[in-house]
């Protein structure tokens, strides 16, 4: 990924992260709400490209291991949306 790309998407994601949240959540709690939503965001457009199934090196058919991260992204996500939420 270029800087360019990873620049405006840390961008992207701090802004869907500011939405997310009450105007009293620290700022610490957004940034991490941010990293989580471009790490889901990331691991959404890896599985999109790539396929759900990918081999792995044995030349075995397997889910994408980017699934894993997204769920647990999106996980971590809720969590902080639940507690900070509006």
């Amino acid at each position: 990924m270029s800087q360019d790309l990873a620049t405006k998407l840390k961008k992207s994601s701090l802004l869907k992260a500011g939405k997310m949240v009450d105007g009293k959540t620290p700022r610490g709690i957004i940034e991490q709400l941010s990293k989580q939503i471009a790490r889901c965001d990331e691991a959404s457009r890896r599985i999109e490209e790539e396929g759900i199934v990918v081999r792995d090196m044995k030349g075995s058919v397997i889910a994408h291991p980017a699934i894993k991260i997204e769920i647990a992204a999106g996980k971590i996500i809720a969590d902080l949306v639940r507690m900070y939420g509006e």
